[in-house]
């Protein structure tokens, strides 16, 4: 019955990472932008790629049974720098991540009489995060998300708390609710006025789209960038769990992530066909991909809803949960290693997680934060592939990697060893090679971005928080001193 548990739990903690790391919106706009067909792609990218990258990490976590600086130092000495680097990431997602939870605290209150309603954007912009018309404003910060993030650590602490003893039980409790108001919105957004021209515009097939290159890019950078692969948290589960079911975790990860992004599509354009009728304006107009826009478009569509008040609560409070999840998994990633690499108590490795994690969410608390937020998470992409793409070439080129093929085999129904074997040594390293020179291509040559054009903002801004969200934790990691590196 323990063994039974253990697994339930670990596979738990396994789907509430997949979904709570990436930006749910981001297959929904490919989706629309693409082909309604995006799937397809998608779901080969996840199978050739996703699931086999996180057998492997789940696999190493059962194997090396170590935090993730020690177990890159059993490959090499000095490829323990790949595990801080990992940390470091998980640190900066996770802090930012905290700051997005923290903007949805505060709409649960201002639901309450729906505050925004005569101008949600501007509402969102000048009450919530006070924002500066650029950068400057360095002195001053706004003091509603400050109290709303004091109050989303906590929540975070709540969870990590006492490690994997309090996590498990928190997304356990979490979950239900979660699969409620999914389902409720699901419904919900079905039976609004005009939602079947969003969900139409959202699944439009495009059998073109399919033959087009950048989908299929897209389609894998999604699937390495969205489930959570590099940050330590599997590598941490798999320590936990018990022999056996690599398979059964990926599996139902990669299918609740792709069920829950295809479930949020319908209810994202829902409420924009929703809206764009109100509004009488082109639902492509109001068609977004930034972590802004829920506050800024789809609460605009809110106050039209049926109990208003009641299901704005309940809609901030949907989708804050994925923020949760999200920053709770990579907080338990970050206090892992504190815990069996320096032997900190539980709770003092939460409190210093939440604590500095706090401290770094300052930046995004201050007048230019949400400027700064867009050049963090639009390089934050390189971090993830830089950390992929070290892992799969120290684990498939420097590790004996049939010991891991092995391991796969002996405790998986799936006997797909030799084919993660094959993507950690060829096809993962050369995909994201490609992914990286495209991307650095594209912002040198198309205005510093996919989604915002970047050159509006100046060349010092983008040299330290965009090349210095890039820079900054690869430096730290390989100058991190030699007696922490040895220490295990």
């Amino acid at each position: 019955m323990g063994a039974n548990n253990t697994r339930l739990f670990v596979l738990l903690l396994t789907v509430a990472a997949a979904l709570g790391i990436g930006n749910m919106w981001i297959y929904p706009y490919h989706s629309f932008n693409y082909t309604g067909l995006f799937f397809i792609p998608y779901i080969i990218a996840l199978i050739v790629l996703g699931m086999p990258l996180l057998m492997l990490e789940l696999s190493m976590g059962q194997y090396f049974n170590k935090n993730i600086v020690d177990l890159f130092a059993s490959v090499r000495k000095w490829f323990s720098s790949i595990g801080w680097l990992m940390l470091f990431n998980a640190f900066i997602a996770m802090s930012f991540s905290a700051v997005i939870l923290s903007w949805h605290i505060i709409y649960l209150f201002v639901s309450f009489g729906l505050q925004w309603k005569n101008g949600a954007s501007k509402y969102f912009f000048s009450n919530v995060i006070q924002a500066s018309d650029g950068f400057h404003g360095f002195a001053s910060f706004s003091l509603p998300v400050f109290i709303a993030l004091i109050m989303a650590w906590l929540i975070i602490f709540f969870y990590i708390r006492k490690g994997f003893a309090t996590i498990k039980k928190a997304f356990l409790a979490t979950f239900p609710v979660f699969a409620f108001l999914m389902l409720l919105f699901f419904v919900y957004s079905l039976s609004l006025d005009n939602a079947l021209h969003g969900v139409y515009s959202f699944l439009k097939p495009n059998l073109k789209g399919l033959l087009k290159g950048e989908v299929w890019l897209a389609s894998f950078a999604l699937a390495l960038t969205s489930l959570g692969l590099s940050f330590g948290i599997f590598h941490a589960l798999g320590s936990k769990s018990e022999k056996g079911f690599l398979a059964g975790y990926s599996l139902i990860a990669i299918a609740s992530k792709l069920l829950v992004s295809i479930a949020i599509g319908f209810i994202m354009f829902s409420i924009l066909g929703f809206l764009s009728m109100k509004q009488s304006v082109e639902l492509s107009q109001i068609v977004f991909a930034d972590f802004s826009s829920f506050f800024t478009i789809l609460a605009q569509a809110l106050p039209f809803f049926y109990k208003p008040t009641l299901l704005s609560f309940l809609f901030f409070a949907f989708f804050s949960v994925f923020f949760i999840f999200g920053a709770a998994s990579l907080g338990y990633a970050i206090s892992h290693v504190l815990v069996h690499k320096f032997n900190t108590k539980q709770v003092n490795a939460a409190i210093l997680v939440s604590g500095f994690g706090f401290l770094l969410g300052l930046i995004f608390v201050i007048k230019p934060g949400i400027y700064i937020m867009e050049l963090v998470t639009h390089f934050f992409y390189y971090n993830v592939l830089i950390a992929i793409l070290l892992e799969v070439v120290a684990i498939g080129w420097f590790f004996n990697i049939d010991k891991l093929s092995q391991h796969i085999n002996q405790h998986s129904i799936l006997k797909i060893g030799g084919l993660c074997k094959l993507i950690a040594r060829y096809i993962a390293p050369l995909t994201i090679i490609l992914l990286l020179f495209l991307q650095i291509r594209a912002d040198l040559l198309v205005n510093y971005g996919f989604f915002v054009n970047y050159s509006k903002y100046q060349l010092w801004a983008l040299l330290a928080f965009g090349i210095g969200t890039v820079a900054a934790p690869l430096v730290a990691a390989f100058l991190m001193p030699q007696r922490l590196l040895d220490r295990g």
